[in-house]
Formats: structure tokens, sequence, C-alpha cells
């Protein structure tokens, strides 16, 4: 009876043993799973800050060459601003186009456009995101012999 008593008990003991392993190994996979599944949501999820990368199209207004078009194309990593840039007016003579780098920093930016011909005006330019798809700004020739200032508004393509 002692030696039935016994193999009864090592067999209780083996089976909450055996159940107490199946708990054990759910209960590590499902917190696995859960933490999986968390890092996955925060990864997708990304950042809420809206990025000025893209194509941006507008107006731009020269106190010496009149009103005239713009386009960007910026690439935006971290606070650093690469790309380029073209102005187009009705008068040929003043177009110009080159490369643009600058920072952002909240709702403010600055750029510095480079012009590709060295005998072409460079510019600084301030400028403020007004929201997610347009923003506005003033510039002023540098590099330059003439005085040369005007303002922008854009807008994402």
């Amino acid at each position: 009876m002692q030696h039935d008593t016994a193999q009864s008990a090592t067999q209780t003991l083996a089976l909450q043993l055996g159940v107490t392993q199946q708990r054990t190994t759910w209960r590590r996979s499902a917190g696995r799973l859960v933490l999986a599944v968390t890092l996955a949501l925060l990864g997708a999820c990304g950042s809420d800050a809206p990025t000025l990368t893209g194509t941006w199209t507008g107006t731009i207004t020269d106190n010496l060459a009149g009103t005239g078009s713009v386009l960007f194309t910026i690439t935006e990593t971290g606070n650093e601003l690469t790309g380029t840039w073209q102005i187009t007016f009705a008068d040929p003579t003043n177009n110009n186009s080159g490369t643009l780098s600058g920072t952002i920093g909240g709702d403010a930016i600055a750029l510095t456009l480079t012009a590709a011909q060295r005998q072409a005006c460079s510019f600084t330019v301030a400028a403020t995101r007004n929201d997610d798809h347009n923003f506005t700004g003033t510039y002023t020739a540098s590099n330059c012999t003439r005085v040369e200032t005007g303002s922008l508004d854009v807008s994402r393509q």
C-alpha cells in the first residue's frame, strides 16, 4: 500500500511538473509574443513629426526680376536639409538653379541656395513651415554684386 501511495504521489508530482512546465512555456511564449507585437507597433508608428522631404513648387517674388516660379527638391535627414533648387522668371536671364543645404528646427527653416553657375547669385532663405504642405519665407542674395531680395510661398507636390 505504501508503495502504491508513493508511486501515486510520484505520478501526481510528475503530472504537476509537466503542467507547470507547459504553463511556464506558454507564459514565456505569450510574453515573447506580446513583446514582439509591441515592438512591431512602435516601429510602425514612426515619428509624428512632419518632414520636408519631397518636391515643393510655388511662387517667388523678386525685387529685381518680378514674379516667377520656384522648385525645390528636398531631403531631410534629422534636422539637416539637402537638395536642389530652380527659379524661373519671364526673362530667362534671371533664371537660376543649384544645390541647397540648410536646417530645420521646429517650424523654422534656414536654407542656403548655392548657384550652379559661378557668376550667378546665391541666396540665404529664412522660412516658416505653416503646415505639412506649405512654407513661406524671405530671401536675400549672398555673394552678389547687386542687392536682391524677395519672398517665396511653396507647397508640397
